[in-house]
């Protein structure tokens, strides 16, 4: 069984990569899934022998990327490649752990801000410009080129690709502020895309995309204009009633999963067979919303070599029924790795760790992974170490 750490280049090389390895090593861990392309952050690091608090280049790359592969949308190097390319030295380094790289895919604001053309866009024609819009011939070209150009490392054996579809709205953008108050039925409908390219899918498949972008704007300009604050359990029933009222909300939704399932198959078409592609679900919670960002699950499963599920519940009991769902819609013989963050609200002690990989060893899963490194004090190192050695013993 694959049991992995996730990381980041900056904390390997602050702490020195031998002494990182070694204690990635001593956790039990037998995989390292290393960032290749990540974004911005604001991170706090509770063992960092420097910088506590790190501030990462938006939207580069952790390797020296070969340019000829790719075209408009192109990848920047991060500075830290200047200092060691991890990706390019693994095998000289010899860690005794496997390398995944850790790829981030569409969500990148450099990239956005660079070719706004190719955002998201929502109703009002605004654009997102942290999320590139998989509909793109270009951004799907770039998507493609920056797995292509990762797989040329010899050490890399797997890719798991992070938000390879449309982001949700409140994801990852610096300082998101509003003083109106949203539930996901609102959060919802605000990240709807109407870039050109989506419009263009949605038509081919039959899709009134300018009724249905009047419809969205429609809803969205009423909720806007009165002084409402609905709860979250008002979501769900109204977005229900909404996918019942409008067919086409359906179709363009179905419409986006077939997008996104038809770019990662393009990517595993590109791809030398050793590497092996995964996917990494989503970042709703629970897990089933994922077909926002226009993921489908079992399609999902049917073209990629594995899926990553990111257990990000609280406690125990959640994670395991977030988690048998996943393996129900994915079915028996997908290859299911699940993700779990050994800290607060998820995990608050070691009992809650081993009780949870317990309890996600009876899904059958090819894998389990904790996130991650850096962020982790020692006594959660020491939780993760402890759920690894049950992971070599008896069910």
């Amino acid at each position: 069984m694959k049991k992995t750490i996730f990381t980041y280049a900056w904390d390997v090389l602050e702490e020195g990569t031998e002494n990182a390895f070694a204690r990635i090593r001593d956790l039990g861990a037998n995989t390292v899934a290393l960032a290749a392309s990540y974004h911005a952050g604001k991170f706090l690091r509770p063992r960092a022998p420097k910088r506590h608090v790190y501030f990462p280049e938006d939207g580069t790359v952790y390797f020296q990327p070969d340019l000829s592969h790719y075209g408009t949308l192109q990848p920047q190097p991060n500075g830290l490649v200047a200092e060691r390319d991890l990706f390019r030295d693994w095998e000289t380094l010899n860690p005794g752990l496997d390398l995944t790289a850790w790829t981030v895919g569409l969500h990148n604001t450099r990239l956005g801000q660079a070719h706004p053309q190719f955002c998201s866009r929502n109703a009002f024609g605004d654009p997102y410009f942290y999320s590139l819009c998989p509909a793109f011939p270009e951004v799907r070209d770039y998507l493609s080129a920056l797995c292509l150009d990762i797989a040329r490392h010899e050490a890399v054996s797997t890719i798991t690709l992070e938000t390879p579809g449309w982001l949700p709205y409140s994801h990852g953008y610096h300082h998101e502020f509003a003083l109106v108050p949203l539930n996901s039925w609102a959060e919802h409908l605000l990240a709807l895309c109407f870039s050109e390219a989506t419009c263009n899918a949605g038509r081919k498949e039959g899709i009134d995309m300018a009724a249905l972008q009047r419809w969205v704007g429609t809803r969205l300009e009423r909720f806007l204009a009165e002084p409402l604050a609905p709860g979250e359990h008002l979501a769900s029933p109204w977005l229900i009633a909404d996918l019942l009222a409008e067919p086409e909300l359906v179709a363009y939704h179905r419409m986006r999963c077939r997008v996104v399932t038809d770019l990662i198959q393009e990517i595993r078409e590109v791809l030398p067979r050793r590497i092996k592609l995964r996917v990494t679900l989503t970042v709703q919670r629970p897990s089933a919303g994922c077909w926002i960002e226009g993921h489908d699950l079992a399609a999902l499963a049917s073209v990629a070599d594995g899926l990553d599920s990111c257990a990000y519940q609280s406690g125990p009991t959640e994670i395991f029924e977030d988690s048998w769902d996943v393996r129900n819609r994915v079915g028996d013989e997908t290859d299911l790795s699940f993700v779990l963050r050994p800290v607060p609200p998820d995990l608050s002690c070691q009992t809650d760790v081993v009780t949870a990989v317990q309890a996600l060893r009876s899904l059958n899963p090819s894998g389990i992974a904790f996130y991650n490194y850096g962020f982790l004090r020692e006594a959660q190192l020491d939780w993760v170490q402890d759920a690894f050695a049950t992971l070599d013993g008896p069910a």
